[in-house]
C-alpha cells in the first residue's frame, strides 16, 4: 500500500486542491495510505478525497468517486479468486492421479485373476474316476428313494 504525502487544507479535513501528492516526507504534509488498486483514482482527484480523523492516514471518498475500501476488498477478493484457482488445479491433478491409480488396480487384479487362472490350469487333478464313481452313486440315490416311496 503506497503511502503518499499532501498537504492539508486550513480546515485540516481535506488535501489541499493547489499542491500535488508527493511520495516523499516533508514539514506540512501529511501522509496518506493509498491501495495500490486506487492510486490512479486517488492521484486524479486527491483534493476530494476527505480524511477520516485528525491524525488518520486514511482518506474517504465522495459519493461520485470509488470508495477505497472497496478497491482493497476487491484486491482481496482477487487473491482468493486466484487462491480458488490454484485449488482447483491442485484438486484436478489429485482427480487424475486418483483415476490413474483406480485404472493400474484394475490391471493389477486382472493380472491376479489371469496368473491363478494359469496355474489352476497347471495342476493335475488327484483322481478322475473317484469323480465319476460318487456322481454315479449320487445319481443312483435319489432315484432308489423315490422308487421305495411310491
Amino acid at each position: 500500500m503506497p503511502t503518499y504525502y499532501v498537504k492539508p487544507d486550513s480546515d485540516n479535513q481535506f488535501p489541499d486542491k493547489d499542491t500535488t501528492p508527493v511520495l516523499d516526507p516533508a514539514d506540512g504534509l501529511r501522509a496518506v495510505n493509498i491501495p495500490t488498486t486506487s492510486v490512479q483514482y486517488f492521484l486524479r482527484y486527491w483534493w476530494m478525497y476527505a480524511f477520516k480523523g485528525d491524525d488518520s492516514q486514511e482518506v474517504t471518498a465522495p459519493g461520485n468517486l470509488p470508495n477505497l475500501d472497496i478497491d482493497y476488498l476487491q484486491g482481496l477478493i482477487d487473491k482468493q479468486g486466484d487462491q480458488i484457482n490454484q485449488q482447483t488445479t491442485t484438486i484436478q491433478g489429485l482427480q487424475k492421479a486418483n483415476k490413474d491409480l483406480k485404472s493400474s488396480n484394475e490391471l493389477t487384479q486382472q493380472g491376479l485373476m489371469e496368473a491363478v487362472d494359469y496355474l489352476s490350469s497347471q495342476l493335475t487333478p488327484a483322481s478322475t474316476t473317484t469323480g465319476t464313481d460318487s456322481t454315479a452313486t449320487s445319481t443312483a440315490a435319489p432315484a432308489s428313494s423315490a422308487a421305495s416311496e411310491s
